[in-house]
């Protein structure tokens, strides 16, 4: 008996290019569900959801979504909804990091960080939510934080990381 059976389930991964979303997105398809794969390089998502078919005969998307933009953000979860009918895993994995001195980050690095890392992951969330998960009564959102949205670092200084993913810890 499996007690991490997701067949039939559909997941959409922000950040499904590369990294963590890929190896999610194995996890979750080793286990039956179905990938909506959501980065803004279609050809990688692309490439990643073929591989997802082949290796674990799920069924794969690639969706081309840039999470900070609104529209971009309700398209792609209509397109997974149109073809999957349902979605049930949220994985908010897409994001960024400046790395420098908070006095040498610029503003736009800042908002930046802040538009990808907690608008985009609120954004997802709530259209997910609404399109999909409250009408049927079921669903899980995954944001995926860091240690550092806890603590700041010195070693690799990174304020607006560390704020933005505050920010995704408390959301």
């Amino acid at each position: 008996m499996s007690y991490f059976d997701l067949s039939g389930q559909v997941a959409i991964i922000t950040g499904c290019s590369t990294g963590l979303g890929v190896q999610m997105a194995k996890a979750l398809a080793k286990q039956g569900c179905n990938i909506a794969c959501l980065a803004r390089r279609q050809n990688l998502i692309d490439e990643v959801a073929k591989d997802l078919v082949d290796t674990y005969g799920v069924k794969a998307i690639g969706v081309a979504c840039d999470i900070t933009d609104t529209e971009r953000v309700e398209s792609a979860v209509d397109t997974v909804m149109k073809e999957f009918g349902r979605i049930d895993i949220l994985i908010n994995n897409a994001g960024t990091g400046a790395v420098a001195p908070a006095e040498q980050i610029t503003d736009k690095q800042f908002e930046d960080e802040f538009k990808i890392d907690l608008m985009g992951t609120f954004k997802m969330a709530r259209e997910v939510a609404n399109k999909a998960m409250i009408p049927a009564g079921y669903g899980r959102i995954i944001n995926i934080a860091s240690m550092y949205g806890l603590v700041g670092n010195k070693i690799a200084p990174a304020a607006p990381y560390h704020a933005a993913k505050g920010g995704v810890v408390n959301l």
